[in-house]
């Protein structure tokens, strides 16, 4: 049972239709429609889950043209795009407990070969979920672990490889769990560590003995497999476009950085090493920038996971 690691908090605008006059439509550079509005040759919008609560993650696809530019932008903020096929593009924006409950506007901006811009606008409202507290006791020496050098050393490690958004989705079909055996601490649960609120749980963690192995939950890249001060031995996996997992606690390694593995491939085994209280995995899935729910993620779910 890992008692997790500080959370970085992540980092809706009025649009109007302008009525045009035919002498002024060479001029037009962008038109505004509503999101898969009768007409709208030029794409559609969709956005899914349509009732997202904190830690889901929101797949907009755009379809248009193919040689289309696309853009899109959540609340303001742009996205990556990317490309999922023939006239299709996705972007993820992942959610967490840190995300304000609240409704978003989404929105795409379409350039079709040889025609103007259009611009399609969806509002999704993202809802508060509940989550759990944890209360632990850590002795003096496990504590002694959370020092700034410590967590600079964590934070440095990560980073270089949670940047990476590798222009291809390695992932096919949902995602399983990489153990076999019960999950004993959830997504997003508040964590007290000797009575002190610390921060919330970025992944789920599993109770399973030492030495069981973990394997991948679907298709990717290993991109790190070193010793870490808090996560101790550390695997993280880049499966595509912003879509990474991590691995925390294990024993051994069983892949090394730059090493392609595909579903249910053996990466690791479980241990107790790092920032822990005994033997058991720490799981979690990093999306657009955010720590969200991977239970979500082994779910078949529209323009995701299908």
């Amino acid at each position: 049972m890992t008692p997790g690691r500080r959370s970085h908090p992540p980092l809706p605008r009025r649009v109007a239709r302008w009525a045009l006059t035919a002498a002024l439509l060479p001029l037009v550079a962008a038109v505004i429609l509503p999101a898969a509005a009768p007409g709208a040759a030029a794409g559609t919008l969709t956005v899914t889950p349509a009732a997202p609560v904190q830690g889901d993650t929101l797949a907009i696809v755009v379809h248009a043209a193919p040689g289309s530019k696309i853009t899109v932008r959540f609340g303001g903020a742009s996205l990556p795009v990317f490309v999922v096929g023939e006239g299709t593009w996705r972007a993820l924006r992942g959610t967490d407990p840190d995300t304000p409950p609240a409704s978003y506007v989404v929105t795409a901006k379409i350039i079709p070969p040889n025609r103007a811009a259009v611009s399609l606008l969806q509002t999704v409202r993202v809802a508060r979920k509940q989550f759990a507290e944890r209360h632990l006791t850590l002795s003096p020496g496990t504590m002694g672990l959370i020092t700034p050098k410590n967590l600079a050393i964590e934070r440095d490690a990560l980073d270089s490889v949670l940047g990476r958004r590798t222009p291809e989705a390695l992932w096919r079909g949902p995602f399983v769990a990489p153990v076999e055996g019960p999950m004993d601490s959830p997504y997003g649960y508040q964590g007290f560590y000797n009575g002190v609120r610390e921060w919330w749980h970025q992944g789920v963690d599993f109770d399973v003995p030492a030495g069981a192995p973990v394997t991948a939950p679907n298709a990717g890249i290993v991109v790190l497999a070193r010793a870490l001060p808090l996560g101790g031995n550390t695997v993280v996996l880049d499966h595509g476009q912003g879509v990474l997992t991590e691995y925390l606690h294990l024993s051994a390694f069983t892949v090394q950085a730059g090493q392609r593995v595909a579903q249910g491939d053996l990466i690791a085994r479980i241990g107790a090493t790092g920032l822990v209280t005994g033997p058991g995995l720490h799981w979690g899935l990093y999306a657009d920038g955010h720590w969200v729910n991977p239970l979500f993620w082994m779910t078949s779910r529209p323009g995701l996971t299908d």
